[in-house]
């Protein structure tokens, strides 16, 4: 490939679509289709600005044929240019997935295999997947592994409490997700000399997970077969006692599909404060004296606490600790209420700093300075982690 070959990054959600071009390791423009008040819109970044375009979609699953047709309308895409590859992320329990690949029918159908084991992720990669056969035919296609970062984990931190002979025959292993977003903190803060030996990052956002980096390669994370395990998120349960299972089925009739919609969408935040998922509307109604909201946001905080309080045994110690993903980055709230029982790790946070940090576009210390451990809101950035593996597979 050329080194300014052109790479369209193409990063599914169940309600939202993100697609970013490329030229090399240079990003042209990122966009970003969600549902507002019912209706699909799409925000446009580049140049850094953003500005919302002019778009007329019934759903997000069609957004890819219009991310083309706004990028050559902006004249990012020049009417001469054509996309080289995508890159597409695919988050699938299995060894095969720990490892980015080309796709091929093959590969589709592993994807499909797996789909019974992980519907509501592998569902959202084959239909963008078919959109973007659709929309760009001629174009490879090379599927990103969100959990690629995890391999190096050591042998005992995959393994679940079950017979190893059942749990190797059939990959029911400890996977984890959110690789692409700590890859991308590891190269952000390497790039600035700031990576120590080991580090905890905090990925918070409607997916939630805490990850124990160890000279910059990952040594445990929360996530486990599926991006369901580990912290109270969004809308996801997190780590529930298994024998809860056939409870919920049985007592709420569920069938297999409703349950796992119940334990996905249905669940975490929202079903804890039975009225929203989203940490600002919470932590309003919160300070309006809504007494489930206080109760999920508690949760939500006590969960990733002791998470923390996990990956620092896992790593035994820790030199950084890192807020990252959308609620990291942008509610000073939530570090502020995590941050309260750190300081036995000599984590103490600058209230001021900590404050005044709102999505911050470099790595910036919340920390304070002389008195504490290092602690950073650091970026997260998917998009140039998927463009950069999709441009070096072979």
């Amino acid at each position: 490939m050329a080194m300014d070959a052109l790479i369209l990054v193409a990063n599914p959600g169940s309600a939202s679509r993100k697609y970013a071009l490329y030229a090399g390791e240079k990003e042209r423009a990122a966009l970003h289709f969600e549902y507002e008040s019912g209706h699909v819109i799409c925000s446009v970044e580049a140049d850094g600005e953003v500005h919302r375009a002019d778009i007329a979609l019934a759903s997000v699953t069609e957004a890819a044929g219009e991310a083309e047709r706004l990028l050559r309308e902006q004249g990012w895409l020049a009417t001469d240019e054509q996309i080289e590859r995508i890159g597409l992320r695919v988050v699938a329990p299995s060894g095969f997935f720990l490892y980015d690949h080309v796709m091929n029918e093959d590969v589709v159908m592993r994807l499909k295999a797996l789909r019974p084991r992980a519907p509501l992720h592998i569902d959202a990669t084959l239909h963008e997947y078919k959109k973007l056969r659709k929309y760009f035919p001629a174009v490879p296609v090379v599927g990103i592994s969100d959990s690629a970062f995890h391999i190096t984990k050591p042998d005992y931190a995959w393994n679940y409490g079950l017979p190893l002979v059942d749990s190797d025959r059939l990959e029911l292993k400890r996977f984890g997700y959110h690789g692409l977003s700590a890859a991308s903190v590891v190269r952000t803060l390497h790039v600035h000399g700031k990576l120590p030996p080991k580090m905890i990052v905090c990925h918070l956002g409607s997916g939630a997970s805490v990850t124990a980096v160890w000279h910059g390669k990952s040594r445990d994370t929360t996530m486990g077969y599926s991006p369901l395990e580990g912290l109270i998120m969004a809308t996801r349960a997190g780590s529930i006692d298994a024998s809860l299972v056939p409870i919920l089925k049985a007592e709420l009739a569920l069938n297999d599909a409703q349950l796992d919609s119940y334990l996905n969408e249905q669940s975490g935040l929202l079903g804890l404060s039975g009225s929203s998922s989203d940490i600002r509307e919470l932590l309003d109604r919160e300070a309006n004296g809504d007494h489930y909201a206080h109760l999920a946001l508690e949760t939500y905080v006590y969960n990733i606490q002791k998470a923390i309080g996990q990956m620092t045994a896992a790593l035994g110690g820790a030199d950084v600790l890192l807020f990252t993903g959308t609620v990291g980055e942008r509610s000073a709230a939530i570090r502020e209420r995590v941050m309260q029982p750190f300081h036995y790790l000599d984590f103490i946070l600058d209230h001021l700093a900590n404050g005044q940090c709102v999505a911050p576009s470099v790595p910036t210390g919340i920390s304070r300075l002389a008195h504490s451990r290092p602690v950073f809101v650091v970026p997260a950035n998917e998009a140039a982690e998927i463009a950069r593996r999709t441009k070096q597979l072979e």
